[in-house]
């Protein structure tokens, strides 16, 4: 049977949480918040990378209690959450006027990937090598990463966030993944 046809209990208490949250129910919105602001922050430190991402976090959870209401499919929250946080992020560089990095955020790859097998899997993203690697990572990478494997997304849920498309998602994580090889490989050789 598909996931759709049994959803995990976690999934259903999810969603019972989000639709207490769109009638008005304030401990169900408090249930959200300490459930996801912690990974809404973390994500948009890995996006803005200064003191800001806790006032865009702010922001994030201010628009979510406005609009938690409007939410067709409380199935989706997680991933319309982490479109919102993203949002706040570009309209942070728009606003900011660092164009560079907007840009970098902005333009899609749309060249086609083939299917490749990857042999390794980046492990842990919470080892301190492989964080510093990351930081290193262009913003389009590093983003596309955190929600993979910090956030447990999947790639069709990080194309809705991201806006790109399945084989530019499939694209960046790998070449974020290899990059990272690369630069693990390259501090090893160094010490």
């Amino acid at each position: 049977m598909s996931k759709q046809n049994n959803p995990k209990p976690t999934d259903l208490q999810l969603y019972f949480l989000v639709m207490r949250a769109q009638v008005g129910d304030e401990n169900a919105f408090q249930g959200l918040f300490l459930k996801f602001s912690k990974s809404t922050l973390r994500f948009l430190q890995n996006l803005v990378k200064d003191q800001q991402a806790e006032d865009l976090n702010q922001e994030v959870w201010l628009t979510i209690y406005k609009r938690v209401a409007s939410l067709s499919e409380p199935k989706r929250f997680k991933t319309w959450l982490f479109q919102i946080a993203r949002n706040k992020a570009l309209d942070y560089f728009r606003s900011s006027k660092r164009d560079s990095e907007f840009q970098e955020m902005m333009t899609k790859d749309h060249n086609d990937l083939q299917e490749r097998s990857v042999d390794d899997e980046v492990e842990l993203l919470n080892n301190q090598v492989v964080h510093e690697a990351l930081q290193q990572l262009s913003t389009k990478l590093r983003e596309v990463l955190v929600l993979n494997f910090l956030e447990g997304m999947d790639y069709d849920e990080i194309a809705l966030i991201t806006g790109c498309s399945l084989g530019t998602v499939k694209s960046r994580i790998y070449n974020g993944k290899q990059k990272i090889k690369e630069l693990i490989k390259t501090k090893i050789e160094e010490s």
